[in-house]
């Protein structure tokens, strides 16, 4: 089992979780994986069976790779999500939900950012 605690921003949702400042929440193995080490999160990891320790090292490395690659979202994906998941994507590259007043703001810091982080990664 494992459990995820948001300690930084207000929100944020990823892989169809949302969570909220200070509130655990149980998740999956998956989920646990990109979160750990992100420094938004307190994750932990419960009941630790033992054959699952000698597995989890190698995936778990192999998949923090992708993981750092950030999604790259169209303006329309954008504007179809609710505000929440706009904050979470915000927070995702370094921003303050809070600084933004509307919908349009929060995209344009979005679509800005991406794209300087697309330029970095080159």
């Amino acid at each position: 089992m494992y459990t995820a605690v948001l300690i930084k921003g207000k929100t944020y949702s990823v892989m169809s979780h949302v969570f909220l400042l200070n509130q655990e929440k149980e998740i999956e193995k998956k989920v646990f994986q990109y979160l750990d080490g992100n420094d938004f999160f307190a994750c932990k990891q419960l009941d630790v069976p033992a054959d699952d320790l000698k597995t989890d090292d190698q995936p778990k490395e192999a998949e923090e790779e992708p993981a750092q690659e950030a999604k790259i979202y169209t303006e329309t994906e954008l504007k179809d999500m609710k505000k929440d998941g706009q904050e979470a994507v915000i927070v995702d590259l370094g921003g303050d939900p809070s600084e933004f007043k509307n919908e349009s703001e929060r995209i344009a810091f979005i679509l800005e950012n991406q794209q300087q982080q697309e330029k970095v990664g080159e």
